[in-house]
């Protein structure tokens, strides 16, 4: 089998396009003052916490 190596610099470009999804998601997520249901505060809980993660990711990187 025949495995393909990938160098840092694709994935610096994957955990950058993952972040911006991630702030794609955020925007759509939008919530409203005074109309936040519980579905919405845990989804953009976690959607701030995967950024944080692929942020630490990327400064760990050269």
């Amino acid at each position: 089998m025949i495995y393909q190596m990938r160098t840092s610099a694709s994935w610096s470009d994957t955990l950058k396009a993952r972040k911006e999804h991630l702030t794609a998601l955020l925007k759509i997520v939008d919530i409203k003052p005074g109309k936040t249901t519980t579905v919405q505060t845990l989804t953009i809980n976690l959607i701030k916490d995967e950024m944080s993660y692929v942020e630490s990711k990327l400064k760990g990187r050269p």
